[in-house]
């Protein structure tokens, strides 16, 4: 029970200061030019159907192409092609046993050691970001001289099916509310993936190889440890793409198993961190990243209040366990409601509310699988699943 209500309490209290915090009319800062010393990276696998547009977003917020660099990674498609056609310098980088995006970050790194810029900013090759962002994000970097991220959101087609608009409202909750709540309560963020900005002389030192599916939370911690946690901005906004049809459930798969893998494995090595360097900081980095993710969240505890509701009724525990649940219910659907009311009603009007139930339940078999067959490593995307008649054709398993 205390293991369950100490998360609730966390993510409700984050909740809160952050939808009180967040306000849409807010009027945004002044553009800034971004410092001619800068890189930008874009780590891209099999990305030739986004690149391109994600490229022309990032050449109108640069003064020269040639300070955008894409990490074509074990790339079986135009990825690279489209790339240079848009002027930017490409790497390309052949490894089919050290795959993912922490390995070719590390490579485009020790490429550019020998005339480093004064600040790096990372973004996914599917990504879309707002004007701006690039001048915010490089400017904080300098200015702070730690890491910084953006906000960064998640979008999908206008005829997504409702499972796929409850995810992305999760990620608002996650990625936006939750980060600005941290971040005024006064303590650093988790680092999201894309739109993150660092000094090159903290990023040099970052150890960015590695295949692990939450490599951003894993680098947060990191860097945390090394004393320098991240900072969040709001000036900043990146769009990503939520992966469709078979590659759905292996991305969340990906996401959650890592986040869960975090908890059981980094968070004890965390808090002993806090503990030896007598740091506030990042014990709140250890409740930060004791929430686990949402949905399963919401089933550990439906779970929990009905197996003390049933043994209160047998006799056998008194009835403050489930009056202490009963409150911790009750703040979690306060902070969902506000989280809702703040960002989420253009993803989830209303009536599809009661879709919620269904959600829970297609989200069950990524949480039993985690203890069967964890996934903790990056595999194969949504950009190399074949076409259907092909891969009988050839006889390419379904379970990817």
């Amino acid at each position: 029970m205390v293991l369950l209500v100490i998360p609730s309490i966390v993510f409700a209290v984050e909740c809160f200061v952050g939808a009180a915090a967040i306000q849409h009319g807010d009027k945004e800062e002044g553009e800034v030019p971004p410092p001619l010393d800068l890189n930008i990276l874009v780590p891209a696998h099999n990305e030739a159907d986004n690149i391109r547009s994600t490229l022309e977003d990032l050449l109108g917020q640069v003064a020269e192409a040639s300070q955008i660099i894409v990490i074509a990674d074990n790339c079986s498609d135009q990825t690279a092609t489209i790339a240079r056609s848009c002027g930017v310098k490409v790497l390309e980088r052949e490894d089919l046993i050290c795959r993912g995006k922490g390995y070719a970050l590390d490579f485009v790194v020790k490429h550019i050691q020998a005339n480093p810029p004064e600040v790096v900013i990372i973004f996914d090759a599917d990504c879309r970001l707002t004007p701006g962002t690039i001048a915010q994000l490089a400017q904080q970097g300098v200015q702070q001289q730690r890491p910084v991220q953006a906000i960064y959101l998640m979008d999908v087609e206008a005829e997504s099916g409702i499972t796929d608009r409850i995810s992305v409202f999760a990620i608002k909750v996650r990625n936006w509310v939750r980060s600005v709540g941290i971040t005024q309560l006064g303590y650093p963020c988790l680092l999201a993936g894309s739109g993150m900005a660092f000094p090159w002389a903290i990023l040099e030192q970052a150890p960015l190889a590695g295949s692990k599916c939450v490599d951003d939370m894993q680098l947060t911690i990191d860097l945390a440890i090394a004393g320098h946690t991240p900072a969040y901005i709001t000036t900043g906004r990146v769009t990503g793409r939520l992966m469709q049809n078979q590659a759905a459930q292996s991305q969340r798969s990906r996401w959650e198993h890592g986040h869960l893998e975090v908890i059981f494995t980094q968070v004890p090595k965390l808090l002993g961190e806090a503990w030896r360097q007598k740091r506030l900081d990042l014990v709140m980095l250890v409740l930060d990243l004791s929430v686990p993710p949402l949905s399963l969240l919401v089933l550990l505890w439906l779970f929990t209040f009905s197996l003390s509701g049933l043994f209160w009724g047998l006799g056998l525990v008194s009835w403050l366990p489930l009056l202490v649940l009963a409150v911790a219910g009750s703040l979690l659907s306060l902070a969902l409601g506000a989280a809702w009311m703040k960002v989420g009603r253009e993803d989830l009007p209303v009536s599809t509310l009661l879709s919620i139930p269904v959600y829970l339940l297609w989200k069950l078999p990524i949480y039993f699988k985690f203890f069967v067959q964890p996934q903790t490593q990056w595999l194969k995307t949504e950009r190399d699943i074949e076409p259907e008649p092909t891969k009988k054709a050839i006889g390419v398993s379904d379970d990817l």
